[in-house]
């Protein structure tokens, strides 16, 4: 069965590292099936990245392995971690990535090979060999200590009846998506009336959830997108632009 390996990363695709490093894999692997996820997380935004890859990875079969780049050069000489979670193979740096993504939900059991000779691409391209031999165990040691980052999780009160969240990233369409998983909303919101207000250069304020009405041009509405996360968006309109959006603003949500 041929490997299936993701790519995410802040590198763009303006320069040719990216078609450097698949030509490396391919090398290594001809029959790998290489899947970009993004090139186009922030630069060195490690929380971006964590989301991105948490939301999207649950898409690819499981045995999938997924690189982590954002912030990583072809030619560095830190020593990767894998990390497996939820039938997923997950390599990158341990820079805190591996604890935003998944430290809140279990302890983390990682592998770095004992043998850390070479940069960081050749050590990477060893990782995914074992990887598909099923011996990786074999030939690495554990890797407990994850570096810790802590953020500000989205936080639901109940008695408050209050959703508070950040932007965290602006899709190529300009919408605006947040830290709120749609679940989230869904469960605590469902159909009763609310005020959405963004904390930016402005103040900006939300009454109405796509698909509860019919949108009118420039109209800014929440809605669930593909990652399973509430985003603002507006109806043939860039609502990230209009309204000076960006990430790190805070939206709360109060619901009667």
């Amino acid at each position: 069965m041929n490997q299936i390996i993701t790519l995410l990363s802040d590198w763009r695709l303006r320069d040719p590292y990216v078609a450097m490093l698949k030509g490396e894999l391919l090398k290594a692997q001809p029959e790998a099936q290489l899947i970009d996820i993004t090139h186009y997380v922030d630069k060195f935004n490690l929380l971006q990245t964590a989301l991105l890859m948490k939301t999207s990875y649950t898409s690819f079969p499981e045995g999938s392995v997924h690189l982590i780049l954002t912030n990583m050069s072809l030619n560095s000489t830190f020593s990767p971690v894998a990390l497996f979670h939820n039938g997923h193979w997950f390599i990158g740096e341990d820079n805190g990535v591996f604890f935003l993504m998944f430290g809140q939900e279990a302890a983390l059991k990682g592998f770095q090979l004992a043998d850390n000779e070479g940069n960081a691409l050749q050590q990477t391209l060893l990782m995914l060999q074992h990887i598909a031999a099923g011996n990786l165990a074999d030939k690495a040691s554990e890797y407990l200590n994850f570096k810790r980052m802590f953020i500000e999780l989205p936080d639901h009160s109940a008695e408050s009846r209050q959703i508070e969240g950040h932007i965290v990233y602006v899709d190529a369409f300009n919408n605006a998506v947040t830290d709120i998983p749609a679940s989230m909303f869904a469960k605590a919101v469902g159909k009763r009336p609310f005020t959405a207000t963004i904390q930016s250069k402005g103040v900006w304020t939300i009454t109405k959830h796509f698909g509860q009405y019919e949108a009118s041009e420039n109209e800014m509405f929440l809605c669930d997108n593909a990652l399973g996360l509430l985003e603002v968006a507006s109806f043939q309109s860039d609502v990230a632009v209009l309204a000076d959006l960006e990430p790190g603003d805070k939206i709360i949500i109060k619901y009667e």
